[in-house]
């Protein structure tokens, strides 16, 4: 029989001299997706920058987010491209260093999703713990932990979790990186945070569920106020926090399903975008006689680049506060002055909301739909 490892190099070998070759299609759409990724990412940085109304705690996560997709538009990709075609040539440690970068900006860009996901959570199930607990030093070193991590799990190969150099002299990323490494990045990184982005928006959208029908069936919210009270402030909702408590239930009610359903199109559109990237690189780490063509190789990689092109569309259509701001900046207009402009007009943001202190917090003079959680 003949030797699977010896299969594999075979296969290494042909890859390598077809990967040295300029893929036109493959170049043409990553510039497209860079292209896109820095301006998007771009326009919300400097939106966030300009507008106060958008400087809430959940949208240093989402700038965060933004800052990661740009360096990958403005570094990753053309890296990406580089070693498409085998460059640098005779330097091993810059070849590697490359495409750990490119490795570094995604698990960032992930890890920042994985943030927004938990601090959703943590707002709309326990919002007056979250007041208490939740500052701007806190946020930003939540980021900081994120870009850490982040860092530190992308440079393992510039460590030593890499394969060793053979004869040949191209950089590539199937010649460079460890299938026991991209096994690990699959797990660590798509599969633990899609899971866990997966339960926390799942319980949002079932409490957000449950709002909305005693919204519509309450004939004693007065009741239920204090029923609610009695069980824990995690009974409190986020659209009952916003102006005070006093806000209309039909308006919060779709205002709470439009956040639960947008916060939901993000992470499927994370996960249409790298699950089967690192999907072909878990397979072929365990069956390494696999051939995978390199047309559905080079498209799974652009795909997973797009999601950092395409965040930006997703805030700017769904997000009505980036999307203001992010017209406005577009058009040459200056911003808002505040966030209490905002709240004036009725232009209160979808996704990012902010919330009185547990100590100033008082019970509002009108009756406030409430909401109880299954323990």
């Amino acid at each position: 029989m003949t030797d699977p490892t010896l299969v594999f190099q075979d296969l290494n070998e042909t890859q390598l001299a077809v990967g040295v070759k300029l893929d036109i299609p493959y170049v043409v759409a990553e510039v497209l997706v860079a292209v896109m990724a820095v301006a998007g990412n771009l326009l919300v940085i400097v939106a966030f920058a300009v507008d106060r109304r958008l400087q809430r705690l959940t949208n240093y996560y989402i700038v965060s987010l933004a800052i990661a997709d740009f360096l990958v538009g403005l570094m990753g990709i053309p890296f990406a491209v580089l070693t498409s075609v085998g460059l640098p040539h005779n330097s091993f440690i810059a070849c590697l260093f490359m495409l750990s970068v490119l490795v570094v900006l995604c698990t960032i860009s992930i890890f920042n999703l994985v943030a927004v996901s938990v601090d959703r959570f943590w707002a709309i199930l326990f919002p007056l713990n979250y007041a208490s607990h939740m500052s701007k030093r806190a946020a930003q070193g939540i980021i900081i932990v994120c870009w850490i991590l982040g860092a530190l799990i992308g440079f393992l190969p510039v460590i030593g979790w890499h394969q060793h150099p053979t004869s040949t002299d191209s950089c590539l990323f199937v010649f460079v990186m460890d299938y026991n490494f991209l096994v690990f990045l699959y797990f660590a990184t798509i599969v633990g945070p899609s899971l866990l982005m997966g339960i926390f928006y799942g319980r949002i959208y079932c409490v957000v569920v449950q709002q909305v029908r005693l919204r519509s069936g309450s004939t004693t919210s007065g009741v239920r106020q204090i029923s609610a009270l009695q069980r824990g402030p995690s009974s409190i909702t986020m659209s009952a926090l916003q102006n005070g408590g006093r806000t209309n239930p039909k308006v919060a009610s779709r205002r709470d399903v439009k956040a639960a359903k947008n916060l939901f199109i993000i992470v499927t559109f994370f996960v249409f975008c790298w699950i089967p990237l690192y999907t072909i690189n878990c397979v072929q780490a365990f069956c390494r006689s696999c051939w995978v063509p390199m047309e559905l190789m080079s498209f799974t990689i652009v795909l997973s680049h797009a999601n950092s092109a395409c965040n930006p569309l997703v805030y700017a259509w769904h997000l009505k506060d980036f999307r203001e701001a992010m017209r406005r900046c577009l058009c040459g207009k200056r911003p808002l002055a505040s966030a209490a402009l905002a709240g004036a007009t009725g232009s209160l943001p979808t996704l990012a909301c902010s919330y009185p202190t547990a100590r100033t917090m008082s019970l509002p003079a009108t009756p406030v739909q409430m909401i109880t959680t299954k323990s």
